[in-house]
C-alpha cells in the first residue's frame, strides 16, 4: 500500500510502503517531523538551493541510504509512529545528501558516517528541546543516548598511520558501526561547543584518495573559513 505527501515547507515528497491500513494514522506527523528535519538541517548546512528530494520508507527493508546519484532518501523505519527511529534515520541520510559527496566514494569517506552519526545526535538532542510535540522530549532525548552506549573503543592514534589495521577496516568497509559510534562520542563535544560548524561539513565532500587521512582532515582545517579552531580539536583527536 502506497501513500505519497508533498512536505508543506520543504516541498520534499514521502512516499510510505506500508503493510496495512491502520499504519497511515501516523503518516501526517512523521511528515511533520520530516519537514521541520529537513528546513532546520538545510538552514544549519547553510544551503539554500538544496534540490527537492523525494524520501521512501521501506518497513523491514534492507538499510537506510541516500540513493548515490539521485535526489532521494530511502529510509527503513518501523511501522508505525516511531518518532525516534525516522529522526535518526532521516539526519543522517540529509546528512549525506547535503555533504553531497563524489560517487563512487573515496577511500576515507567512512569518516563521513561518523559526521552523519553526530548528525542524527545533535538534531535528536535538537528535537528533545524543540516544541515538535513536548510529549515526545524524552524520546529523542533518549535515542540519542543509547547511540553512545553501543560503542567499540580503539586508540584513535593509531588512524595516523596509513598502514594501520583499523584503518584498513575503516576503507574496506564503511560500515564498522560500533567503532564510529565510539569516534562520535570523541567529536560531539565538539560540536556541541560549536554548533555553526554544520555550515561547513559540506567540505567532507572535498575528502580524496590523493592524500592520506590525516591530510584530509588537514585539508578541512586549510579551507574552513570560521572554523578552524574546532576542525582542529577534530584533529588533535588522533594526534
Amino acid at each position: 500500500m502506497t501513500n505519497t505527501y508533498v512536505l508543506p515547507e520543504s516541498q520534499w515528497e514521502v512516499t510510505f510502503l506500508d503493510k496495512s491500513d491502520a499504519d497511515i494514522s501516523y503518516h501526517e506527523s512523521v511528515c511533520r517531523l520530516l519537514d521541520l528535519l529537513t528546513v532546520n538541517i538545510s538552514n544549519a548546512f547553510c544551503i539554500t538551493d538544496i534540490p527537492i528530494g523525494k524520501v521512501t520508507n521501506i518497513p523491514f527493508g534492507k538499510n537506510p541510504l541516500k540513493v548515490a546519484g539521485e535526489n532521494a532518501i530511502i529510509l527503513d523505519a518501523s511501522p508505525g509512529c516511531y518518532w525516534g527511529q525516522y529522526a535518526f534515520q532521516y539526519a543522517h541520510e540529509i546528512c549525506h545528501y547535503l555533504i553531497d559527496s563524489q560517487w563512487p566514494p573515496m577511500r576515507d569517506e567512512w569518516f563521513e558516517e561518523v559526521i552523519c552519526e553526530c548528525s542524527s545526535r545533535y538534531w535528536l538532542n535538537w528535537l528533545s528541546k524543540s516544541n515538535f510535540y513536548p510529549l515526545s522530549s524524552d524520546i529523542f532525548k533518549n535515542y540519542a543516548f543509547q547511540r553512545t552506549l553501543h560503542i567499540n573503543s580503539f586508540n584513535l592514534k593509531d588512524l595516523q598511520d596509513e598502514e594501520s589495521q583499523i584503518l584498513t577496516c575503516f576503507r574496506g568497509n564503511h560500515e564498522s558501526r560500533l567503532h564510529f559510534n565510539f569516534l562520535a562520542n570523541q567529536i560531539m563535544p565538539i560540536i556541541n561547543d560549536d554548533p555553526e560548524i554544520w555550515s561547513e561539513m559540506f567540505l567532507l565532500r572535498t575528502i580524496s584518495d590523493n592524500f592520506t587521512f590525516m591530510e584530509n582532515l588537514n585539508n578541512l582545517v586549510y579551507q574552513s573559513l570560521k572554523h578552524k579552531k574546532s576542525f582542529k580539536r577534530i584533529v588533535a583527536l588522533f594526534l
